[in-house]
Formats: C-alpha cells, structure tokens, sequence
C-alpha cells in the first residue's frame, strides 16, 4: 500500500509504498529522513486538522452566522436597527482547540454561584437528618457494606 509521507526539511510531501523499507532519504530534497530515533526521544508528530475537527468548527461558525442572520429578521419584523439588536448575536463562540474544551463562553461571574447558592450542594445538606426517612442514604450505604462484606 502507498502512502504520502512529508520531508520535515522541505515539508514537500512523497509517496512511499509500506511494503518497501523505510527511506533513508527524502527523494526531493536528500535530507536524512531514516526513523533511527532511541525509544525513549520525546517527539512531537504533526497533526493535520482532520475534517471531522473542521466540522465541528463549522457547526460554531454555522451558528454564529445563523444568529446574524435572526438579527436582520427580527429587525425587519419589529422596525428596529439591527445595531440596536446586537445583544441577540452570538460573537463570543470559542474555537475547540483542545480535547474538553467548550466554545462557548464561560458564565459572567453572578450566575457562576447560581444567585449566591453554594454549587457543592451543601445548602441542602440540612434536610438530610430531618424528614420521613432521615439519614436513608447512609443507613442503606452501611447496611449494603455489611450484607456484601459477609461473602
């Protein structure tokens, strides 16, 4: 089978067939291309952006553009400048560079507590020992340790 390999002197790509062994030299530029490297190098391969990346910062760019495009219908509904609608846009979508990041933007500072809630859930802990059933959880946490520590 055929595949395109790139010099790293002269970035030009070539095609190598894999059942041949590995090139000791780029065919177009002669620069030493042998993989001799020692097991433990650290190296850092080229990564391609590949397409289904590029779909998914089409999908942001998609809805960026559809927002824009709300704008003028809600201004030719409703009579108003489109600058005056501009709070409707969407300009703030962040590109997913890295695995887990997220495009959009992060909470402003007073929703990121929830309105003064604690986010760990401790204002709720209060119910726990009162009500029909107090405690229920750890009761059953204990009693399943015993049955299963039996065995």
């Amino acid at each position: 089978m055929a595949v395109k390999l790139r010099c790293w002197s002269c970035r030009k790509a070539f095609r190598w067939n894999t059942e041949e062994k590995w090139p000791d030299f780029c065919p177009l530029c002669n620069a030493d291309v042998r993989n001799d490297r020692a097991d433990d190098d650290v190296v850092m391969p080229f990564i391609r952006s590949s397409s289904v990346s590029k779909a998914h910062d089409k999908v942001y760019r998609d809805m960026e553009a559809a927002s824009e495009r709300r704008v003028a219908d809600v201004a030719a509904i409703t009579g108003e400048r489109p600058a005056d609608l501009s709070h409707l846009k969407i300009t703030d979508l962040r590109p997913t560079v890295h695995p887990g990041s997220v495009a959009a933007p992060p909470l402003p500072a007073p929703l990121q507590n929830l309105g003064g809630y604690q986010t760990s859930g401790n204002e709720w802990a209060g119910a726990v020992k009162s009500g029909p059933f107090p405690n229920a959880g750890a009761k059953t946490l204990t009693s399943m340790q015993r049955l299963f520590n039996r065995g």
